[in-house]
């Protein structure tokens, strides 16, 4: 239908947008909508809804973070050595877990939302509670920082794979917190990171045996493992267009106004699947 190319469309610019603003993938806006329309249009049982909206939603966040990469090149300000020390790690914990959730049956869509209500809980506690004014701290020793950033990709690669964000929801506040950056390198550092995060998996769902043919009215859904086209492409425009407008909006928005929306916005999702859950 014409309404939900519509709404997909808008959805992917959204979370585009949000992407290159925030850091975290845009996966809070393209979680809770491809779970909804895929739940409303398709028959599939709740394991394999989980396993679609994963699929859909790495390759979106993806495509947010190859946005991201290309802009700070351009600016000069890329990361090479952060993001590999970073995205390494990631991609490991995040193929490995993958791997486990597309073998079994074990992860339920109550597992999934329960996952995705906890981290939600943690960024928007960092945002509110955390620390008000950006600081100069003193320099972390470099092996306590290699440290922490093979700690934070491990972790932000656990969190992609359950969850479908892009791990900036973690990543973000635990650069602030353990690494002391400012907020918009935290931000720009995560989006950096994340397609090396996700790639793995992507390909991992892209490839896997025995998908299900999703069908609506008799009519099968063109897809490729578990990307569906129809859902995908439209979001995938919307990000495509709309995540350099967030980068280059970012350095513009100050710090409180940064913190009001990340925190904002992850509440609207926070309420919302504690209504699915309840």
């Amino acid at each position: 239908m014409i309404s939900n190319i519509i709404l997909l469309f808008f959805g992917g610019c959204l979370g585009g947008f949000l992407a290159g603003l925030l850091g975290v993938g845009g996966g809070m806006i393209y979680i809770p909508l491809l779970s909804l329309l895929l739940t409303q249009q398709t028959g599939i049982q709740s394991d394999e809804i989980v396993k679609f909206t994963l699929a859909n939603s790495f390759g979106l966040v993806f495509l947010s973070g190859i946005s991201g990469i290309y802009r700070q090149i351009k600016l000069n300000v890329y990361s090479f050595k952060n993001t590999l020390v970073i995205g390494i790690p990631g991609a490991i914990a995040a193929t490995t877990m993958s791997y486990f959730i597309q073998e079994g049956s074990w992860y339920q869509k109550e597992n999934f939302q329960i996952v995705f209500l906890f981290f939600l809980i943690i960024s928007i506690g960092n945002m509110i509670f955390g620390k008000k004014k950006e600081e100069n701290h003193s320099p972390i020793k470099p092996e306590r920082e290699f440290f922490i950033q093979i700690s934070v990709g491990l972790f932000a690669g656990v969190v992609v794979s359950l969850s479908g964000l892009g791990g900036g929801i973690v990543m973000v506040p635990l650069f602030r917190w353990l690494l002391k950056k400012p907020i918009h390198e935290a931000t720009s550092l995560s989006l950096s990171i994340i397609p090396l995060i996700s790639i793995i998996p992507i390909l991992q769902y892209l490839t896997a045996p025995n998908v299900p043919q999703l069908t609506q009215y008799g009519h099968q859904f063109p897809q490729f493992g578990f990307l569906v086209w129809p859902y995908f492409v439209p979001m995938a425009l919307g990000v495509i267009f709309f995540s350099s407008f967030g980068q280059k909006t970012a350095p513009k928005v100050s710090v409180f106004w940064l913190r009001v929306i990340f925190a904002f916005l992850s509440t609207i999702i926070l309420a919302k699947t504690l209504y699915e859950i309840f």
